[in-house]
C-alpha cells in the first residue's frame, strides 16, 4: 500500500494506493491523537489482513516530528521525506495527497529498493539525538536574537 500525506496542523490529508495504483482511499483526518490513531490503526489491521505493509511520503515540515515517529509506531515499512516543490498556484490538499502517493507508486522499486528518484529531494530522517540537537541549536539561535533585541531596545531608550 501506497500512502501519500499532505500534513497540516489541524488535519492530515491523505491517499492511499494499493499494488495496482488504483486509489482506494481518499479523505482527511483529524489531528487529534485519538482520530489519528484510529485511522492508522484500521491501516495496520487491514494491511495485517492482506498480508502487505505500507510505505508512506510525506513532505517535509516544521512539526512533522510527531508524525513521523507515529508511522514508525504502526509499522510503516519505510517512510520517505521529500522536500516539497515550488508553490503552485492552485494548491488543494486533496490535489497534493494524490499527487504525493501517485510520486511514491510510480517510482515504488526506487524508493523501497533505496535509490534516488530524479528531481526529487529525499531528506533523511535524523536520529533522536540530531533532532535534538536541532531543536538546541534553534532555541539558542532564538534566544539570542532575542538577547541582541533586548539589548537594542534599552540602548534606544537610553
Amino acid at each position: 500500500m501506497y500512502l501519500g500525506i499532505d500534513q497540516h496542523a489541524r488535519q492530515l490529508t491523505i491517499s492511499l494506493r494499493d499494488e495496482n495504483g488504483d486509489v482506494i482511499q481518499a479523505r482527511q483526518v483529524s489531528t487529534q491523537p485519538e482520530k489519528v490513531q484510529a485511522f492508522f490503526t484500521a491501516l495496520t489491521r487491514d494491511c495485517a489482513a492482506r498480508g502487505e505493509s505500507f510505505i508512506a511520503v510525506v513532505e517535509v515540515c516544521g512539526f512533522n516530528d510527531w508524525l513521523l515517529k507515529l508511522l514508525q509506531d504502526y509499522r510503516c515499512h519505510r517512510v520517505i521525506l521529500i522536500q516539497p516543490e515550488e508553490r503552485k498556484k492552485q494548491k488543494t490538499d486533496r490535489r497534493d495527497a494524490s499527487s504525493l502517493s501517485e510520486l511514491l507508486w510510480v517510482n515504488r522499486a526506487r524508493f523501497l529498493a533505496g535509490k534516488p528518484v530524479r528531481g526529487l529531494r529525499q531528506v533523511e530522517i535524523g536520529s533522536t539525538s540530531d533532532q535534538e540537537d536541532r531543536r538546541l541549536t534553534t532555541l539558542r539561535q532564538e534566544a539570542s536574537q532575542a538577547r541582541a533585541q533586548i539589548i537594542n531596545n534599552i540602548k534606544h531608550l537610553l
